[in-house]
């Protein structure tokens, strides 16, 4: 589907039915049908929007010279569907066409960062700055899944301290693998916007140049900020795995003491029972008694000796 936009004299986008000059297309999961009426209305390569539908797409910029269009492509994070019960993220790509009279965006899904875009009162006619403010709103995005990223860490870090289970270890390896996607798509988005300053397919003003030079400021905050969540995300788990480790052996040491101590009587008594001649006679009423002080006293020495050894 699609929806036309163009903005009002007032600067408010209102929705229009019918393709105009200086218009927002904004394509969300398009068909074939609708991609090749918007390349053939608007004079659109159709690559430039059938490439922004493939997931596996990387971030890049393309300038076609024919019809005088560039597509910038950017990811932007959202919610991955496959983990239901945890804010799970990955990133997908978003395609921004600048053509010479529309300006067109095609994506898989709705994104917030266009949401965003719709609220601001913003000018369809200047396509360069529409652009930047997409650009704009989906690295203050980032910023904003990065910071639940790491309340839910912090919660499972809690959590971690009064028990441990494999869910919460689960949770803290689909936060480590957002935190993959975002650090990737990331990168890969501030290359653009260093090529978007030398880029002559995209005419910029000085106040459009500021607003860039804002996308790469929160763009490189979003990269440090990732990168610190990463690194404390790398200590808590290897700290974990330690901790796990060191229970494991306390449990070992444990078992294996119990097993020595249950050895040593079941050896004693294994000797007098033997069918032979001993010390002690079936005669004697008290010869179990002197058994179990030697089963004791044996106890009692391989005890001391771990002591020692400050292996108990």
């Amino acid at each position: 589907m699609f929806i036309t936009y163009k903005s009002s004299r007032e600067g408010i986008l209102e929705i229009i039915e019918k393709f105009e000059k200086d218009c927002w297309i904004n394509m969300t999961a398009p068909s074939k049908e609708e991609l090749t009426e918007v390349s053939q209305l608007c004079n659109i390569p159709i690559e430039f929007l059938r490439d922004p539908l493939d997931l596996e797409e990387s971030a890049r910029i393309q300038y076609d010279q024919e019809t005088n269009c560039t597509l910038i492509i950017n990811d932007f994070p959202t919610i991955d569907m496959n983990h239901g019960q945890f804010d799970s993220y990955i990133t997908i790509p978003i395609g921004i066409i600048l053509g010479t009279d529309y300006i067109v965006t095609v994506c898989n899904q709705s994104t917030n960062s266009l949401e965003n875009v719709i609220k601001k009162n913003v000018n369809t006619s200047m396509k360069s700055r529409f652009a930047l403010e997409i650009l704009f709103s989906i690295s203050t995005q980032y910023i904003e899944k990065l910071k639940q990223l790491n309340k839910q860490r912090l919660k499972i870090e809690n959590n971690l301290r009064d028990s441990l289970t494999n869910k919460q270890l689960y949770d803290l390896m689909e936060i480590e693998k957002s935190l993959v996607y975002f650090l990737t798509s990331l990168k890969g988005n501030g290359d653009i916007i260093t090529k978007l300053f030398r880029a002559n397919s995209v005419k910029l003003y000085e106040d459009d140049k500021d607003l860039l030079e804002d996308v790469k400021i929160e763009n490189n905050q979003g990269i440090e900020t990732t990168e610190l969540y990463t690194r404390i995300l790398n200590s808590i788990t290897g700290s974990y795995s330690s901790l796990i480790s060191n229970e494991l052996n306390n449990t070992m040491k444990t078992l294996t003491l119990f097993t020595v101590f249950l050895t040593l009587p079941t050896l004693v008594f294994s000797f007098f029972g033997m069918n032979v001649t001993l010390p002690i006679g079936d005669q004697d009423p008290f010869s179990w008694m002197i058994i179990l002080i030697i089963a004791l006293i044996f106890i009692a020495l391989i005890g001391l000796a771990l002591w020692r050894r400050r292996i108990s």
